[in-house]
């Protein structure tokens, strides 16, 4: 009877570790993330393939889309709770009435102007009369070019100096400048470039702009492109939910940092490239969870410039950074 009692009751003794283990296991939740599957907005994909959402009791719902104006349609029309979108387009739906709020950053940089060696176009300058392919406006890379690289350095009016091509998606960008000839120069951003260099011998780049941004800034990271928003009733409501989702975010984003070979081999995997077409391309972004509110501000100036913001947000109204780790690293540069 002793025997069998104690036998008994180390039974129940083993299982209270095991059941303290399950106890201490976070509960899982689901978090509906939109993004696309490109360079800048990577992250939430690595951070899936590392298990990093799954450890912290996420099962993450990665939505890809195709533009961004299809993902901002259903992240306004609920069916998103976070999304990784480019700034700009960012504030302009904020602008037009969409609740959320820019809680960390994506990265910075990776836009090239590019142009053929036929062209004789030395500089920016001589963009006077040229043909320019360019994305959808009110992008990014749109105000970019317009507002900083054609006004601001160049010195001419957009509208009445060149000819621009708008809505180039940026895989067709290489064919239009170098097979069928039918711009000058494109504006694109990484990995295209970095592709389209590769490709082809006759590309000539005009403006790095991460390479002129560095000057003007060495020791921050780069300008704003791509940052995560989240809707204002997930913010409110789940607020430990988006928590748990900024740290294994920016655990990925210290993983893409401080181990880069291995880093790449995944982004490749993920995006379907060649991994010394990432390390090329990496070379003009920066990946980091830290927003730089002024900087953004001012590429947001661009998009005010151009009218496709009627007015410019306030850092309180646009953005909340409360829910960053505490101790969050920056970009590797």
């Amino acid at each position: 009877m002793i025997t069998r009692r104690l036998l008994l009751l180390a039974a129940l003794a083993a299982l209270v570790p095991a059941t303290g283990l399950r106890a201490a296991e976070p509960a899982q939740v689901v978090i509906r993330v939109g993004t696309n599957r490109a360079l800048g907005t990577v992250t939430p994909y690595v951070g899936r393939a590392r298990g990093l959402f799954q450890a912290r009791g996420i099962t993450l719902e990665l939505v890809d889309f195709q533009d961004g104006s299809t993902l901002m349609e259903a992240f306004a029309a609920g069916r998103l709770d976070v999304a990784l979108q480019g700034i700009a387009p960012a504030a302009i739906w904020h602008g037009k009435g969409v609740p959320l709020k820019v809680v960390a950053a994506a990265n910075g940089g990776g836009h090239v102007l590019l142009t053929r060696e036929d062209t004789k176009i030395a500089d920016v300058r001589g963009l006077r009369g040229k043909k320019v392919g360019t994305p959808k406006p009110g992008t990014v890379v749109d105000t970019l070019f317009r507002a900083h690289i054609a006004k601001e350095l160049a010195k001419l009016d957009p509208e009445r100096d060149l000819t621009i091509v708008p809505g180039l998606a940026p895989a067709d960008m290489p064919a239009a400048l170098f097979i069928a000839r039918e711009v000058d120069a494109v504006i694109m951003w990484e990995p295209f470039a970095s592709q389209a260099q590769a490709r082809f011998p006759a590309a000539r780049v005009l403006f790095d702009a991460a390479a002129a941004w560095r000057k003007e800034h060495p020791t921050g990271p780069l300008y704003p492109v791509n940052v995560v928003v989240a809707r204002q009733d997930f913010i409110d409501h789940r607020p430990e939910d988006l928590r748990r989702f900024l740290s294994a975010y920016e655990e990925a984003i210290r993983f893409i940092n401080q181990r880069p070979d291995e880093a790449n081999a995944v982004i490749a995997s993920e995006l379907k490239l060649d991994p010394s077409v990432i390390a090329a391309a990496r070379k003009r972004i920066d990946y980091a969870s830290v927003v730089d509110p002024k900087a953004a501000l001012r590429t947001l100036g661009w998009s005010r410039q151009l009218g496709y913001l009627k007015e410019l947000p306030t850092e309180g109204a646009l953005f909340d950074l409360r829910f960053l780790p505490p101790a969050t690293g920056k970009a590797k540069r």
